[in-house]
């Protein structure tokens, strides 16, 4: 006889049935988390979607916002960025140096309010005003006449002075004055080897109104210009606001045409040969004759060497619309 078990309830078929349900138990959860899963990611997307858009409009605002905006960093000021128009420039002060002068003259450049100024190099010229008044012994009448250097641009120092030293080798020179032939009489001890009218300065410069003062140095006149005048190329570019006022301390360290350091008094009966203003009559054209020099002590020729410094910077004008800014 045989006994045949229920498939129900065969152990081997209940292990079965069993890992299927779990099975489809796992299969649901995976179901469902997948479910929920893409739930999130959909959620996720859409708001990844919405930043990008936030993103975009915020970059559209920038660029917007930069073509406004003037180019480099606000907070440092150069002088390629202040707005205006590049005009050349040049500001110059004349200072009136008279005869005798040693004393310090001043003079003084005023930037004006149509914009700042930039300087690129500093100059400085002497003019010659050289003139003599002339008084024949025995009489009042006088006459005035011009030196051969009056009106002509002359150095602002020594240095460059290639007649320094030359030896006068003549007592006399024998140049004909004009229909008399008359001769200048040249001693060797008052001839003036030097440049007629060619003074020596220190310059010094000093600001008013301006938050970076110079140095305030006193430059010597050889070192302000380059050779016999060039202009003098300066470090850098050199600001100069609105409302500045430049005041130019000038020491003169000789006199114009010094007539100091001639011998004088050492032949009786002339005390006063030669006569110790006479140094630079040769180069000047002054016409001492003999025979004035002869008949009396006293100089007939009263010289007056005065002479113009003009001094100056060259560069250019940055003229500003209103309302361009504190520059």
């Amino acid at each position: 006889m045989s006994f045949h078990t229920p498939l129900g309830q065969n152990p081997d078929f209940q292990q079965l049935v069993q890992a299927a349900n779990g099975g489809a138990a796992m299969a649901r959860q995976a179901l469902s988390a997948a479910q929920a899963a893409g739930a999130q990611a959909a959620g996720l997307k859409q708001l990844l979607a919405q930043r990008e858009r936030d993103y975009e409009a915020l970059r559209d605002a920038l660029s917007r916002v930069q073509v406004q905006t003037r180019v480099g960093d606000p907070n440092i000021q150069r002088i390629e960025n202040i707005p205006g128009r590049r005009i050349p420039f040049d500001y110059t002060v004349d200072i009136l140096i008279q005869a005798g002068q040693t004393a310090t003259v001043q003079g003084t450049i005023s930037i004006s309010q149509e914009g700042p100024f930039v300087a690129v190099a500093r100059y400085a010229t002497f003019q010659s005003g050289f003139q003599f008044q002339v008084t024949p012994p025995g009489t009042t009448a006088t006459a005035r006449f011009n030196g051969r250097s009056f009106g002509r641009y002359r150095p602002i120092h020594s240095a460059y002075d290639l007649n320094d030293g030359q030896p006068v080798m003549a007592v006399t020179y024998a140049q004909a004055f004009p229909g008399t032939g008359a001769p200048h009489i040249a001693s060797p001890s008052n001839e003036a080897s030097f440049r007629s009218m060619e003074m020596d300065f220190r310059i010094q410069m000093r600001e008013g109104g301006s938050s970076f003062p110079r140095s305030f140095l006193e430059i010597p006149s050889s070192l302000w210009v380059k050779g016999l005048g060039e202009p003098f190329p300066l470090g850098a570019l050199d600001f100069f606001e609105r409302g500045e006022v430049l005041q130019f301390n000038i020491i003169p360290t000789h006199p114009p045409n010094p007539a100091f350091g001639n011998i004088s008094g050492f032949a009786a009966g002339f005390a006063d040969f030669p006569f110790i203003d006479s140094q630079w009559d040769a180069i000047e054209g002054v016409n001492d004759q003999a025979q004035d020099i002869g008949e009396t002590e006293i100089d007939p020729v009263v010289r007056l060497p005065n002479g113009m410094l003009t001094i100056g910077f060259h560069g250019y004008r940055i003229y500003q619309p209103a309302g361009a800014g504190q520059y």
